[in-house]
């Protein structure tokens, strides 16, 4: 089989998207399977522009699907794999799965952000809509969580076409440590505190603002408790000056961490994962806390369930900070070693890569 993958963003110049697709590329080359990846970085085929996406958003994707659609006009591929495209006319594309890791129909829906940022959602909504529902009749589509594929039901994509395949996990690169102290010093981590720990971009769907408001209650009752955040992102800089504002001494920024050599050992030397989230896809952090062996404390919303499905942590409402700060107190004042067992369980019987890679393979065998 000649697998053509269209992704805006490709590892390891990228974030979630990037990540998902060169992990199942990497798996379907092991069985076999012939794959061309392009992307604005590459590697096989480099079109659209990486600098465009973040700074003009859909100005950008457009970009890069308009390049898409003109350079294989004329392709051979067996089946085609596109990422969250944004094709507005000339499809080239009849014999294609496309995998959509979250909407923005969804994130315009939970009113992420502020009222700018909330209609720039809104709008963009109505161009993916209009994109989605014109892409060829035999066209398959996942999800990667089942509201997910809820929203692709609601945008007007027909049901009987939509398949949820979740995202996956390197189980062997993530993975629980017996002795956290001696690599908390690597990260400047105190020894013996309790370690809450949240990865990912500091954007509005993160509510970054929350988890510092949540934060702040635990570090007056708690002298042993520790927030470490990793990444970056358009609010780090307002999130830094708002932990200053308050007078906190417990919240470690520690930027950029590098995926493969230094990420796992931190995830390993924490104690929970926490998330804060109004909206999300399938979060990679999440499941590779989880294959860590992190109990996880995250907001209710449908795409963090997974952590009820796993019976791994505990899912909370953060529209009251005071009563969802005394949860968490409850909750890390006691041992859940159980939780940290089910969550590292629950990766290595459902999440593992070559498990995902699987599904995926079938979709495509089911387009030939």
């Amino acid at each position: 089989m000649k697998l053509l993958v269209c992704t805006t963003e490709y590892f390891p110049y990228g974030a979630g998207i990037a990540n998902v697709v060169y992990n199942v590329v990497e798996q379907l080359k092991g069985m076999g399977i012939e794959c061309t990846v392009c992307s604005p970085t590459g590697p096989d085929i480099k079109l659209g522009n990486q600098a465009l996406i973040p700074k003009i958003g859909i100005g950008g994707l457009l970009n890069y699907w308009h390049q898409a659609s003109r350079y294989f006009k004329d392709n051979d591929y067996d089946v085609v794999w596109l990422q969250n495209p944004f094709i507005l006319t000339g499809n080239p594309f009849k014999r294609c799965l496309v995998t959509m890791h979250s909407t923005y129909y969804g994130s315009s829906t939970h009113g992420v952000g502020t009222f700018p940022l909330h209609l720039y959602k809104s709008l963009v909504a109505h161009i993916e809509r209009y994109c989605l529902t014109r892409m060829p009749p035999d066209t398959l589509f996942t999800g990667v969580g089942q509201p997910v594929c809820e929203e692709l039901e609601e945008i007007g994509v027909v049901q009987n076409m939509i398949t949820c395949i979740p995202n996956g996990v390197n189980a062997r690169q993530f993975r629980p440590l017996d002795d956290k102290k001696s690599v908390r010093k690597k990260f400047g981590i105190p020894e013996d505190d309790i370690v809450l720990l949240s990865v990912g971009r500091l954007t509005p769907a993160k509510q970054p603002f929350t988890m510092i408001e949540v934060f702040s209650h635990l570090e007056k009752k708690l002298g042993n408790v520790t927030l470490c955040i990793a990444g970056k992102g358009e609010l780090l800089e307002e999130i830094k000056g708002f932990v200053k504002e308050k007078g906190l001494r417990k919240v470690l920024f520690l930027g950029h961490v590098n995926y493969e050599w230094d990420l796992p050992d931190l995830y390993a030397c924490a104690d929970y994962y926490i998330m804060t989230s109004k909206y999300e896809g399938l979060p990679l952090t999440l499941l590779e806390a989880m294959a860590s062996g992190l109990p996880c404390i995250v907001s209710d919303i449908p795409n963090l369930r997974v952590v009820g499905d796993a019976d791994c942590g505990i899912i909370l409402n953060y529209g009251n900070i005071s009563m969802a700060s005394d949860q968490i107190l409850d909750y890390i004042s006691n041992d859940h070693s159980d939780h940290s067992r089910n969550a590292r369980k629950y990766a290595l019987d459902k999440l593992d890569w070559h498990i995902i890679s699987e599904q995926y393979l079938k979709e495509f065998l089911g387009l030939m």
